[in-house]
């Protein structure tokens, strides 16, 4: 069997030609194009990043907690007798010497029962004084002799009831200072243990927070504190503390911390009742070297940083050992020096000795500094 070619007619030639021609030129010119982009990545870009500096910084954890000022010593002042009250020469807010009359009770009764107690006393003495010379003689017997002794001494105490009866008719001041409250006027009959007076020493004055037992753990007696209150906006003070109880609220699971207030700081005189801001140190890292956590790449197992060089033209890789993370910074123990800067954004597409273009500075904001 014989085949024969024929030629294709001259329009498919024309068509055929018109579509093939311009899709290889398409063809060699993306494959050129492909050449010179895949020589251009030959080489290693620049990648952009911010960068910080280690810089000294102040991550003490702290606890700022309230409580209002109060007298260390405040005493109850409180009748030890009964009777009606003559005289009261104090008001609130005077202050008082110890040993002062606070408050005068009319004690004509118990003055008149000291007086019967005396003349019974008197009585028993000559009566035991017979006694005992009869004694001696073998006049009475020993039973007669006791019981005299025995009449003597008890008429001696009645007196010496008495006596102090008539002495709590004047209440006088325990210690140095200033009435805080007076329960009675002129002309009040009170009764025994009833409360007249409280009285307090505003020389020294404290304020008692209750504080967690996770910071409790790492305050200390005589540690100073810084304090604020809230009548002497913006002005600061230094307390100490001066002691910690030694026990728990066992409501509240608190720790009772004794803070002393030092009144002369103040411009004017602290009062109790002032609320108090007491801020605790807990945990103190001033003044250590610090930079965001941003910067840290945490590879293979171990805490690095890309420190930039002194050109800013590329970076290289550093081990670094942390400590704690606070407020938005990261405690560098070493590995770091203060001044040298690392960059903090971009991590995942640097390396050792990559090439930078600094594009910013990082900023923390919402923190303390």
């Amino acid at each position: 069997m014989t085949y024969k070619i024929q030629k294709a007619p001259g329009r498919i030639r024309d068509n055929y030609q018109k579509v093939m021609l311009p899709g290889l030129m398409l063809l060699f010119f993306l494959t050129s194009c492909g050449h010179e982009a895949t020589q251009e990545t030959d080489e290693d870009p620049a990648r952009a990043v911010v960068t910080a500096t280690a810089q000294k910084r102040d991550l003490s954890s702290t606890r700022t907690v309230t409580a209002p000022v109060i007298a260390y010593k405040r005493v109850y002042i409180t009748a030890r007798t009964s009777g009606q009250v003559l005289e009261v020469p104090f008001e609130e807010g005077d202050r008082v010497r110890r040993g002062q009359l606070l408050s005068r009770l009319d004690t004509r009764r118990q003055q008149a029962q000291l007086q019967q107690a005396e003349a019974n006393y008197e009585e028993a003495r000559k009566n035991f004084e017979r006694s005992r010379k009869l004694y001696e003689e073998e006049v009475i017997s020993p039973a007669d002799f006791e019981l005299a002794q025995q009449k003597l001494k008890t008429t001696q105490s009645e007196v010496e009831f008495w006596k102090a009866e008539v002495e709590f008719g004047e209440i006088h001041a325990p210690i140095n200072a200033v009435v805080a409250d007076k329960l009675v006027e002129i002309g009040t009959s009170v009764s025994e243990n009833q409360r007249l007076f409280t009285i307090e020493d505003h020389d020294l004055l404290v304020v008692r927070p209750g504080v967690p037992e996770t910071d409790v753990a790492h305050l200390e007696k005589g540690q100073e504190v810084d304090m604020k209150f809230d009548v002497f906006p913006g002005e600061s003070f230094t307390g100490v503390v001066r002691r910690i109880f030694p026990s728990a609220d066992a409501i509240t699971r608190l720790f009772t911390v004794e803070v002393e207030v030092d009144q002369h700081q103040a411009s004017r005189p602290v009062r109790p009742g002032y609320l108090a801001r007491i801020h605790f140190v807990t945990d103190d890292r001033t003044d250590v070297l610090a930079i965001p956590p941003e910067a840290i790449s945490r590879r293979d197992e171990t805490i690095q940083v890309f420190v930039v060089s002194d050109d800013e033209a590329k970076v290289s890789k550093r081990t670094v050992e942390t400590g704690v993370e606070r407020d938005g910074w990261i405690q560098i123990i070493s590995g770091l020096e203060e001044g040298e800067k690392v960059a903090a954004g971009n991590l995942d597409a640097l390396d050792d000795g990559s090439k930078i273009r600094e594009v910013g500075t990082f900023r923390r904001y919402g923190f303390r500094e």
